[in-house]
C-alpha cells in the first residue's frame, strides 16, 4: 500500500510539474506576425492591413464586424502616426503603450489571449520588434437596444429589458442596485467559444457556501460551448434528467434585483437575453414580475389563481377520464345523461379521447411558437376549437371533453416559466394513463408520485416544495400570498442569507 502510495504522489508531482511547464512556455510564446498569420491566416473575416508612417511598417489586424469602423479609420491613424514619429530604433512593449496613450492597451503575451481578444472586437498593432504585439480595445459588436421582453407582458413596470450583450446586461441591474455590495464574478466555459458567464449576488446578504458550490460546477464544466441558460441548468444539476425546472428565468432587470436583494443569485451568460434565477422553489415560479407593480390584495388573488391553474392544468384531464369512465356512480344523474348523450357516436374510449384532444391541442401550441407573436396565441386556442367543434360534429370527440381539454390547456397560460409549461404537459399526459389503467386509484397514485418527486429535489440545498417542509404560518403566508411592503421585516429562511432582516418597505 505504501509504494502504490508513493507512486500516486509521484504522478501527481509528475502531473503538477508538466502543468506549470506548460503554463510557463504559454506564457513565453513569441508573438510576432508570422504567429498571427498561422493562427488567423485561414479566417476570411480576420484583416491584415499594412500602413507606413515615417517610413515605418505597422500592420493591424481585426475581425471583421466586431470593431468599431469609426475609431479604426479615425483616432486610430492618427494616434499611430504620432507614436511612430517618437518611435527610434527597438523599444519595449511598455514604451509603446505610453506613446499610443489609448485606453484598455496591452501586450499579447500567447496565443491563447489573441484569439480570444481578436474574436472579441480588439485591434493588434504589429510594429515590427520583437514581443511588441499590441491589443486595443476598440470592439464595437452587433447588438440590440434594450427593450420589451416577448415573454413576459409589461403593463406598469419598466421596459428596458436584457439583450444578448453581458456588459449591456450587467448594467441594467448596476442602474438599479447602485450599491458595493452587489459583487460579480465572471468565468469562461467552452473550449472553442469561450463563453462569459457572470454571477451577480448581494455579498452581505447571499449564502456563501451556495456561492462557492455554484463556482466550483461552472468550474468543473467541460464542453466545447454553451450557447443556453438551459444547457447550463443541465451541466450543473446534480440530476441531468430533472423533470422540473431548477432555475427560474427572467428578461426583467427589476425582478432580477428583487431576486438579488431576496439573497438569490443571478446568472448571465454572453449571447442570451435573459438573466438565470437560482436557488428557487416551485412558488416561486408561480411569482409574476408584475406583483410587485399592483396592490398586495390582487396580487394575492393572482398567486391564488396561479396555483388553482396549475392544478386545473396538471390533473382537470385525469380526474375527469376517472369520473366518466370509471366511476360514473359519483356524478349527479343530470349531468351523467348528458354525458352520456354527448358521447353516442364516439368510437373512442374516454382515455383515448382525452389523449387525442391533448396532442391536438399541444400541436396547436407548438404551431403558435412558431407564427408570429401576433397571430400565434390566437392559433393555438381559437384554432384547437375550431377543430375541435369541427371533430364534434365529426363525432370523433364529445363536447364534454373538448371543455375540459381546452380548459386545460388555457389553465397553462398562467404560468409565465415555459420550461414548468412543458412539466405539466408531461404530467397531463402521465395522469390519465395512470387513470386509464386504475381508475381513480391511478389518479391518486399519480397525484402522490408528483407530490413525493417534488419534495425530494433540492437547488442547492434549497427544497424546491419548502411550503410543505415548513409549516408554520409565516412561512404558509409568505408562499402563497404577498404580503404588504411594511410587513416583510425578514428574508426568505430557505435561502439561508447572511442577512436576515429587512428595511422597512424594502423589496
Amino acid at each position: 500500500m505504501e509504494f502504490f502510495k508513493k507512486q500516486k504522489d509521484y504522478s501527481s508531482k509528475k502531473q503538477e510539474s508538466e502543468s506549470l511547464l506548460k503554463e510557463s512556455s504559454s506564457r513565453s510564446q513569441v508573438i510576432n506576425e508570422c504567429t498571427l498569420r498561422d493562427l488567423f491566416g485561414k479566417c476570411g473575416d480576420i484583416n491584415f492591413e499594412t500602413v507606413y508612417f515615417y517610413n515605418k511598417r505597422v500592420l493591424m489586424i481585426y475581425c471583421t464586424g466586431l470593431v468599431s469602423t469609426e475609431m479604426l479609420y479615425g483616432m486610430i491613424p492618427k494616434r499611430l502616426e504620432e507614436c511612430c514619429a517618437k518611435l527610434e530604433g527597438e523599444v519595449e512593449g511598455d514604451k509603446i503603450i505610453k506613446l499610443l496613450n489609448l485606453p484598455s492597451v496591452s501586450i499579447v503575451q500567447n496565443e491563447e489571449q489573441a484569439v480570444s481578444e481578436i474574436f472579441s472586437g480588439k485591434l493588434f498593432i504589429d510594429f515590427g520588434l520583437p514581443n511588441a504585439v499590441v491589443s486595443i480595445d476598440i470592439s464595437d459588436r452587433p447588438q440590440r437596444s434594450p427593450e420589451e421582453t416577448k415573454n413576459e407582458v409589461t403593463i406598469l413596470g419598466p421596459r428596458d429589458n436584457f439583450i444578448e450583450d453581458l456588459p449591456v446586461n450587467i448594467a441594467l441591474i448596476r442602474k438599479r442596485l447602485k450599491s458595493v455590495s452587489l459583487l460579480t464574478k465572471s468565468l469562461e466555459i467552452g473550449k472553442r467559444t469561450k463563453t462569459k458567464v457572470s454571477i451577480l449576488y448581494m455579498e452581505d446578504v447571499a449564502d456563501k457556501k451556495i456561492l462557492d458550490e455554484i463556482m466550483e460546477k461552472l468550474g468543473n464544466i467541460d464542453i466545447d460551448g454553451i450557447f443556453s441558460g438551459t444547457q447550463l441548468e443541465e451541466l450543473i444539476n446534480k440530476n441531468p434528467y430533472s423533470f422540473f425546472p431548477r432555475h427560474a428565468y427572467t428578461g426583467r432587470p427589476d425582478f432580477a434585483v428583487q431576486s438579488l436583494l431576496n439573497g438569490r443569485f443571478i446568472i448571465l451568460i454572453d449571447g442570451t437575453s435573459y438573466a438565470y434565477v437560482t436557488p428557487i422553489n416551485l412558488f416561486y415560479l408561480l411569482k409574476g414580475s408584475e406583483d410587485k407593480e399592483n396592490t398586495y390584495l390582487y396580487s394575492s388573488f393572482e398567486r391564488i389563481l396561479r396555483i388553482f391553474g396549475l392544478s386545473i392544468a396538471a390533473f382537470l384531464p385525469g380526474f375527469w377520464v376517472a369520473m366518466t369512465a370509471f366511476h360514473q356512480n359519483q356524478l349527479p344523474l343530470s349531468l351523467l345523461a348528458t354525458i352520456v348523450e354527448a358521447r353516442r357516436g364516439v368510437p373512442f374510449p374516454t382515455s383515448l379521447e382525452a389523449i387525442l384532444m391533448l396532442l391536438l391541442f399541444e400541436l396547436f401550441r407548438e404551431a403558435g411558437f412558431r407564427l408570429p407573436t401576433s397571430v400565434g396565441q390566437t392559433l393555438s386556442v381559437i384554432g384547437g376549437l375550431i377543430i375541435g367543434d369541427a371533430a364534434i360534429r365529426a363525432g370523433l370527440t364529445s363536447p364534454a371533453m373538448l371543455v375540459v381539454i381546452a380548459g386545460s390547456t388555457i389553465a397553462t397560460f398562467t404560468l409565465a416559466n415555459q420550461s414548468l409549461i412543458g412539466t405539466i404537459s408531461l404530467i397531463r399526459f402521465f395522469s390519465i394513463i395512470c387513470v386509464s389503467i386504475l381508475g381513480f386509484f391511478g389518479f391518486f397514485i399519480s397525484i402522490f408520485l408528483v407530490m413525493i418527486y417534488i419534495t425530494n429535489i433540492r437547488t442547492f440545498g434549497v427544497p424546491y416544495f419548502e411550503l410543505a417542509t415548513r409549516l408554520d404560518a409565516k412561512n404558509i403566508l409568505k408562499s402563497l400570498f404577498r404580503l404588504p411592503e411594511s410587513k416583510k421585516a425578514t428574508r426568505a429562511s430557505m435561502l439561508n442569507p447572511s442577512d436576515s432582516t429587512r428595511e422597512e418597505g424594502g423589496s
